[in-house]
């Protein structure tokens, strides 16, 4: 008996090659793709992959930038570290350092105090160009956040000014109001070379050195807050926990 002759249809097809390697009724192996077009496919995957890295690569910038942008904390600079400039806009706001110290134990100092004091460091350090971080970060450092016994009325000592630790030896001062002129005008007299600086900052500068007199070799030798190190204190990491202080403060919300 002759072989039943059958039509070839289109379902019997995949790739462009036959299902069936005879039309006798018997199943036969599905024949393999050629090497060229295995080649084509895992080219068209490579091309695929790349494509795909490129788009998340460039998904990944537009993040950044974009975070860039409308980050809460790009109007000031982060924190502190020992690079960091005496003179330089202000880093921190008001708020973030009366959060970060009355939660502290400051001492006989009451709220309303420590707003008093905060406030009146931001507005002379503003007005003579020194970042508050700077300041108040000193402050904190010097005075354990205000309850030291020489920052303690009535003797209201922002920064261990005069402070050797030898019986008695340290500045006191009547009021807060003089306290901050003097601390914002020494720190002046660290960051400029003797003679240099603004009329306002020439004033802080002389109303310090009344309190206390600066040798003149030191008289601009504290561009950054890393200058201060051995000359201000005689702690050789004196830059770096002035920083660590700096961070802690621009890290409160």
């Amino acid at each position: 008996m002759k072989p039943v002759t059958a039509q070839l249809q289109s379902s019997d097809f995949w790739d462009g090659y036959p299902r069936n390697a005879s039309l006798t009724g018997k199943r036969a192996q599905a024949r393999k793709p050629s090497p060229l077009t295995s080649m084509g496919g895992r080219h068209t995957e490579a091309r695929m992959r790349n494509t795909s890295a490129s788009i998340k690569l460039w998904v990944l910038a537009l993040v950044i930038a974009s975070g860039s942008l409308v980050s809460p904390q790009s109007t000031h600079a982060a924190g502190l570290d020992p690079s960091s400039r005496i003179i330089a806009p202000p880093r921190v706001t008001e708020g973030q350092v009366v959060r970060y110290l009355v939660p502290r134990y400051n001492g006989a100092y009451t709220y309303a105090d420590i707003r008093w004091i905060v406030g009146r460091d931001f507005d002379v350090s503003v007005k003579a160009g020194v970042d508050p971080l700077v300041v108040i970060a000193q402050m904190d450092l010097e005075t354990g956040h205000l309850s030291s016994y020489w920052s303690q009325r009535p003797r209201r000592n922002p920064a261990g000014i005069g402070v050797t630790g030898a019986p008695g030896a340290g500045v006191s001062f009547p009021r807060w109001y003089d306290s901050v002129d003097a601390h914002v005008g020494r720190l002046l007299a660290y960051a400029l070379p003797k003679g240099a600086g603004t009329d306002e900052q020439k004033r802080l500068i002389a109303i310090a050195l009344s309190w206390r007199p600066l040798p003149d070799s030191y008289r601009g030798s504290a561009g950054t807050i890393y200058g201060l190190q051995s000359r201000w204190a005689t702690d050789r990491y004196y830059a770096a926990k002035l920083a660590r202080v700096g961070d802690a403060i621009d890290a409160t919300r």
